[in-house]
C-alpha cells in the first residue's frame, strides 16, 4: 500500500498520521511543511511496512521539519527496529509518547502487540528508564512472553523518551 498523509491542526499542534509503507514510492512526504510555530504529533499506528529507501525518505524529511515539539505515537515495531539500528533516524528532541510491543505465547502460537504508553508502561525516574512490563495471555489464559530481545528492543527510550 502507498503511503497515505493525514493532517489536522489545533491548539498549536499539527497531527499528521501516516498510513501504508515507507518505500521508494514514499514521496508523498516531500515538500511536507509545518507551521514552525506549533508542535509536530507524528501517528505511525497505521504504518505497516518500512524499507531502506523509506528510511532516508523518512529522515530527510524529519531534518528538516521545524516544530517547537516533536512527538511519536503508536510506533510499531518495524518503526522502533528502525530507531534502534540507525544512529540519528530522529531528531534528539523527539519524543516517543507510545509504541507497540510483541508478545508471543509457545503454547498456542498467538501473538500480540502490546501499547506501551509513556507514564504508564515506561517512565523516567532519577534519569533512568524504569519499564513496567504488562503480563498478557493469549484467548487460551497462557501467559505470554516479550518477543524482543529486552534490552536491545527498548534502548531507543534512553534518547527518545
Amino acid at each position: 500500500m502507498a503511503l497515505q498523509l493525514s493532517f489536522s491542526v489545533s491548539d498549536k499542534c499539527t497531527t499528521i498520521l501516516l498510513k501504508g509503507s515507507l518505500n521508494e514510492y514514499s514521496s508523498a512526504l516531500d515538500g511536507v511543511e509545518v507551521n514552525p510555530n506549533f508542535d509536530l504529533n507524528i501517528d505511525l499506528k497505521d504504518l505497516q511496512a518500512i524499507n531502506s529507501l523509506g528510511i532516508r525518505n523518512f529522515h530527510s524529511f524529519i531534518q528538516r521539519v521545524r516544530c517547537q515539539r516533536l512527538k511519536l505515537f503508536y510506533c510499531p515495531r518495524v518503526f522502533v527496529n528502525q530507531i534502534n539500528m540507525v544512529e540519528g533516524f530522529l531528531p534528539d528532541k523527539a519524543e516517543i509518547e507510545s509504541f507497540f510491543v510483541p508478545y508471543f505465547s509457545e503454547q498456542s502460537g498467538e501473538d500480540a502487540q502490546v501499547l506501551f504508553t509513556k507514564f504508564l508502561e515506561y517512565k523516567k525516574v532519577k534519569d533512568k528508564i524504569v519499564l513496567s512490563i504488562p503480563e498478557m495471555q493469549d484467548s487460551q489464559g497462557n501467559r505470554m512472553d516479550l518477543d524482543v530481545f529486552r534490552d536491545q528492543y527498548f534502548r531507543f527510550l534512553d534518547k527518545y523518551y
